[in-house]
């Protein structure tokens, strides 16, 4: 006897993985137009991150929707972030922990081949597109239906290897492409332009079905450049530099500074010689990307406004991770302190939904994950619930955001190695067991470690209560190269060589 499967869905009527049915045109399914903006920090205007940030666009989606103010990334570089985001588990669930290669991952059925969200949703009954950079370390053409490409993914980048003010030093770890400047001339040479085109061009199409469409925008990846306009409202002499301090890292256990360390990215000094004179150039030009990014992030939203999918389609923005610009000596991602996991995040319900309504310009301080993004994008979608996400739907926080919610939010960097932030408090714990904890309501720059007071003992406690009890060994789709020398002896001591 054959057997029939009956699936019912959001309003679509599958047989045995056939051609989906609508059973009524109301039930259909919101449309998904998921943005994804890479190595975006807390510099946008409804964050406060930075005074002379201009993020006009994402403000205004954010004060249409909901806004998560205290929500953090899973792992504080590319694809560690990514993967756990699209798969739906942590990092110390897959061992995903360090940037992926190869098609390892495609390989490893138990956690991402076939459970990426988009994989997800068009096996439901969707449509999926993308462009620009979505996944790392999972192709795009196996995740979505439709790609159309990165462009010229970070670039353009001026010929022959040209820098304009920050050269690799020449030590023997992996390198970064950090540079900034006034780069091309034309906003239709950079990839995140000709992103904002093709989903443009997606949106004005006809859909027979509901879409899934996600636009990775590379800036502010670095190098930071962008066309020399995007730079004229940020004029250096009136450049607002972020608060540091020389002794930041003094109070900060020994492995603590040994697994930051970058060596080849610019370090405070760098930033801080001949008068701040590089620190006032990298401010401007990230301040700058962000403004572009932010352009094209209006262009995709404009695109939307005026189709026909204005009402029924739902909106998320979030980056991947965030950024130090000198804090902590640094310019880089790769920490577990409060610049490098605090990201944007927001859900615009969509137009038609009376959760739109009901919701509309609210902000949450609970902590938050980018791991919440897979379950509550199936649960406002109405799609069958995937019982193994580790995340938690965020709808109910969306309709009270001073409900009841989890502890804390966890970070992790390399294995064993753990960031959990409340809406007060920061805790770190690394792999030898050192420690530090950081009180926002009175030290939001992170300056003063108070692990070592007695009084917190109780809160310490309450923190390591909450920590992994299991860290999975490392992905075999683990990239090989290190970024200083703790990694170098940890991934070693770990397999990885």
């Amino acid at each position: 006897m054959v057997r029939i499967t009956l699936v019912f869905c959001c309003g679509l009527l599958f047989f045995g993985g056939g051609a989906p049915l609508k059973v009524r045109a109301d039930d259909a399914c919101p449309n998904v137009l998921l943005i994804a903006v890479d190595d975006l920090n807390d510099w946008v205007g409804c964050l406060g991150g930075h005074p002379q940030s201009l993020t006009p666009n994402i403000d205004r989606l954010a004060a249409a929707g909901v806004l998560f103010t205290n929500a953090h990334c899973q792992g504080p570089i590319c694809g560690p972030s990514r993967a756990s985001i699209l798969s739906g588990f942590y990092p110390h669930t897959t061992g995903v922990y360090q940037q992926p290669s190869g098609k390892r991952m495609e390989a490893d059925e138990k956690f991402f081949k076939g459970q990426m969200l988009p994989e997800y949703f068009s096996r439901n009954g969707y449509e999926t597109f993308a462009v620009g950079k979505i996944t790392h370390g999972y192709r795009h053409e196996t995740a979505f239906d439709h790609y159309g490409g990165k462009f010229d993914g970070v670039g353009p980048k001026p010929a022959k290897g040209r820098r304009f003010n920050y050269f690799l030093p020449d030590v023997p770890f992996t390198g970064t492409q950090t540079d900034w400047g006034a780069f091309p001339d034309q906003d239709e040479k950079m990839p995140d332009y000709q992103s904002a085109d093709w989903a443009s061009e997606v949106l004005e199409q006809t859909h027979e079905r509901p879409f899934f469409l996600a636009v990775g925008f590379n800036r502010p990846h670095v190098p930071w450049y962008v066309p020399k306009k995007w730079f004229a409202p940020f004029p250096l002499d009136k450049i607002v530099l972020p608060a540091v301090i020389e002794d930041d890292l003094e109070d900060i256990p020994l492995i603590g500074v040994k697994i930051h360390e970058l060596p080849k990215y610019p370090s405070l000094e760098f930033l801080q010689a001949n008068g701040n004179e590089q620190f006032k150039k990298c401010v401007q030009a990230y301040l700058a990307c962000n403004y572009f990014v932010d352009h094209q992030v209006g262009r995709v939203l404009k695109s939307l406004e005026q189709s026909a999918y204005a009402k029924n389609t739902l909106v998320i923005l979030f980056s991947d991770h965030g950024y130090h610009l000198g804090e902590k000596g640094r310019v880089s991602k790769h920490s577990l302190w409060e610049e490098s996991t605090r990201v944007p995040f927001m859900i615009l319900p969509p137009g038609d939904s009376q959760l739109r309504n009901k919701v509309a310009g609210r902000k949450s301080s609970k902590p938050v994950e980018l791991i919440d993004l897979y379950p509550t994008l199936t649960e406002m979608c109405g799609l069958p619930a995937k019982a193994s996400n580790e995340g938690r739907s965020l709808v109910p926080l969306m309709k009270d955001p001073s409900m009841e919610w989890r502890f804390s939010a966890l970070s992790t960097y390399a294995r064993k190695n753990h960031s959990l932030r409340t809406e007060r408090f920061r805790y770190i714990r690394y792999e030898n067991g050192a420690e530090e904890l950081y009180d926002h309501q009175f030290d939001p720059e992170e300056w003063e470690n108070i692990a070592g007071d007695p009084e917190q003992a109780e809160l310490i406690f309450r923190f390591r209560l909450e920590l992994p009890r299991q860290n999975a060994k490392y992905h075999a789709a683990t990239k090989k190269g290190a970024v200083n020398q703790w990694f170098q002896d940890h991934l070693k001591a770990n397999g990885i060589e």
